[in-house]
């Protein structure tokens, strides 16, 4: 199955999530990402301001993290993707498969946070550590989590090793004005958000492994419940 035609069948997972039909649930779903950004940026804010990590950091928030943003790029794509073989043939499909990924992993977090999100509406609990933390815990999904995690590592490695190919960036720069034309500018410009963030790193894998590494830190914290039966907090405040 070609790139664009995975990304296809991502799309059509993401519109059956069921927050698109239900408000309250919507509603609930935006409390709990905008607390997963505001808690990833606490978390991680040693890493997230260095200044050549910055662009990165801003990639991760509002690109692979769901959100209102995320809901406006499938829009887009869904318009311009039944058009959208003339793109497959100009970009190469290294450079699309990132995409791709880049794409299935937003809609792995949306999931994962409407699960959060479905629990604590049906409970009646507003958005705060506390009950983040119950909600882990009976939605119980620390192995998809992980999955998460891991995910977003071969997404950013993927994308690294795109950009460090001369022949491939160049191919890719020479698409956009074509990209452009044809209405394609979405798909193009979320691709390319990602080797603008990674540019000013000198290699991925001083963002992406600490990153990772204390994220699944955390998942294994909230997790254990070995300590009288107490859950870790997410080690922020």
């Amino acid at each position: 199955m070609s790139a664009l035609a995975d990304l296809q069948q991502h799309l059509i997972r993401f519109w059956a999530l069921p927050h698109h039909q239900d408000a309250a649930l919507n509603t609930k779903l935006n409390e709990v990402q905008a607390w997963q950004q505001s808690r990833l940026k606490r978390t991680h804010s040693d890493l997230f301001e260095q200044p050549k990590n910055k662009l990165m950091a801003d990639y991760f928030l509002t690109q692979l993290y769901g959100g209102e943003e995320f809901k406006v790029l499938a829009e887009q794509l869904e318009r311009i993707l039944p058009k959208a073989k003339k793109l497959e043939r100009l970009a190469k499909e290294s450079a699309l498969e990132a995409g791709s990924m880049g794409i299935q992993a937003a809609i792995l977090a949306i999931e994962l946070d409407l699960h959060l999100a479905k629990w604590l509406l049906a409970q009646d609990l507003p958005v705060n550590e506390e009950n983040m933390l119950a909600a882990y815990l009976a939605v119980d999904e620390a192995e998809e989590r992980r999955v998460q995690i891991n995910n977003l590592k071969e997404v950013c490695y993927r994308t690294d090793k795109h950009l460090n190919s001369f022949m491939l960036k160049k191919a890719f720069g020479l698409a956009k004005g074509t990209a452009y034309r044809y209405n394609f500018q979405p798909l193009y410009d979320f691709i390319d958000a990602g080797f603008k963030a990674m540019k000013p790193l000198k290699s991925v894998s001083s963002f992406i492994e600490p990153f990772c590494e204390r994220e699944l830190e955390i998942i294994d914290q909230v997790h254990d419940t070995d300590n009288g039966g107490k859950p870790v907090a997410f080690g922020v405040s």
